[in-house]
C-alpha cells in the first residue's frame, strides 16, 4: 500500500466525527493503532485518539514527541527505528510525571524506543511508574553514569520500580555507573536484563546479587573476566558465578538490600541469624560448584601454561574463601 506521511486528512475528518449514538466522537473510541513501516513524521493526530491504550508507529521519521501525547492513555508504546534523540524524549511534556496534565506518564507500561538516536539515557524515564518494559537497545548510549546532558538529567537514575524487563543491547556502554545497586535497590520485580553487545570490559559481580533474574544476556561485550561458556548457561548459574566473586561482607549487604527491596528484609535476630545461615549456606554451594567448574577445565589438555596457572591461582583462592565460609557456618549453628 502507499505509505502515510500523515494521517490522511478524510480519515482525520471521520475520527473527529461524533459517534451515531452520542457519546462522544469515533476516535475517542479507538483503542490500537498501528502505523507501522510508513513515512510519519508527526503524531500530532492523537490529539483526537483520546481513548488510544496500545500505539505501534515503529520504523517512521519521528523526530519529537507532541505535548499531546501527555493526554494520552497509551499503556504500550512502540516507536522503534524513528529517528527520536534524547533530548526529545527529556523534553517532552509526556514522561513528567509531576505534570498534572501527563495521564500518559502514569498509564506507561511498555516503552519500546529501540532503533533510535539516542546518545544519553533520559533520567525521566526512571519516574513512570508503572513502567514494567523498557527496551533501549540499538541506540548510541555509551554511559549509564548519573549526570545532566543538555541540562537534563541522565544516565540511570533510582527509580524504575516496577521494572521487569530492560533490553540495553546493541550500544557502546562501556560505564554501567550505579546501574547493579540501583537494579538490587529498586527493582525486585526485574526478570529479564540484558546488557549484550556493548563496550563491558569488566562485569559487575554485583548482578549476580539480581536472583529474581530468569533471562541475562551479558555476551558480546569486550571483558575477559567471565568466560563464554559460563556466558552462555542458564541465569542461574551465570548468576551464582557472578555472586562467588564477591567478598562475603560485600555478598551480606548486597543481599540484606535487595531484601528491602522486595519486603522481605529480615526482623529480630531469630530472622536475622537465619538469614545468615541462609545466606551462607547459598555461599558454600556458589564455591563449591565454582571450585568444579575450574577443575574440568583443567582437565582440557589444549590450555596454555598462562590460563593453567590463572585457573589455579583463581581455584586457591575460592578453596580459601570456601574454607572461611564453612567456619563461620560452624560457628554460627552452635
Amino acid at each position: 500500500g502507499k505509505e502515510l506521511s500523515n494521517m490522511p486528512g478524510a480519515l482525520m475528518a471521520e475520527l473527529t466525527a461524533d459517534c451515531a449514538n452520542g457519546g462522544g466522537t469515533v476516535g475517542g473510541r479507538v483503542r490500537r493503532l498501528v502505523l507501522a513501516r510508513n513515512s510519519v513524521e508527526q503524531l500530532d493526530f492523537l490529539a483526537v485518539l483520546t481513548g488510544l491504550t496500545y500505539l505501534d508507529a515503529g520504523q517512521n521519521n519521528v523526530r519529537d514527541l507532541p505535548d499531546v501525547l501527555a493526554k494520552t492513555p497509551i499503556v504500550e508504546l512502540r516507536i522503534a527505528r524513528n529517528q527520536l534523540s534524547s533530548r526529545a524524549i527529556a523534553s517532552s511534556s509526556a514522561f513528567r510525571v509531576g505534570d498534572p496534565v501527563s495521564t500518559f506518564a502514569t498509564t506507561l507500561s511498555t516503552l519500546d524506543i529501540s532503533g533510535n538516536g539516542l546518545e544519553w539515557l533520559p533520567g525521566a524515564l526512571s519516574t513512570l511508574p508503572n513502567l514494567s518494559t523498557l527496551i533501549l537497545a540499538n541506540n548510541n548510549l555509551t554511559t549509564l553514569a548519573a549526570g545532566t546532558s543538555d541540562g537534563e538529567e541522565s544516565g540511570w537514575q533510582k527509580g524504575y520500580t516496577s521494572l521487569e524487563t530492560l533490553n540495553l543491547a546493541g550500544n557502546n556502554i562501556s560505564n554501567l555507573g550505579d546501574l547493579p545497586i540501583n537494579l538490587i535497590e529498586c527493582c525486585p520485580l526485574l526478570r529479564n536484563l540484558s546488557l549484550a553487545n556493548n563496550e563491558l570490559t569488566l562485569i559487575p559481580p554485583e548482578l549476580g546479587v539480581l536472583d529474581s533474574l530468569t533471562s541475562f544476556d551479558l555476551t558480546g561485550n569486550p571483558q575477559r573476566g567471565v568466560r563464554m561458556d559460563i556466558l552462555c548457561r542458564r541465569a542461574s548459574d551465570q548468576l551464582a558465578y557472578l555472586r562467588s566473586r564477591l567478598g562475603e561482607n560485600d555478598l551480606q549487604s548486597l543481599e540484606s538490600k535487595r531484601k528491602a527491596a522486595s519486603g522481605t528484609a529480615p526482623s529480630g535476630d531469630v530472622g536475622e541469624e537465619a538469614d545468615a545461615s541462609s545466606c551462607s549456606t547459598q555461599r558454600i554451594d556458589e564455591l563449591r560448584r565454582s571450585i568444579e567448574d575450574i577443575t574440568l577445565q583443567l582437565n582440557n589438555v589444549y590450555l596454555t601454561e598462562a590460563k593453567k596457572y590463572a585457573l589455579k591461582k583463581e581455584m586457591k583462592m575460592l578453596k580459601a574463601s570456601l574454607i572461611k565460609v564453612e567456619r563461620q557456618a560452624k560457628q554460627m549453628n552452635r
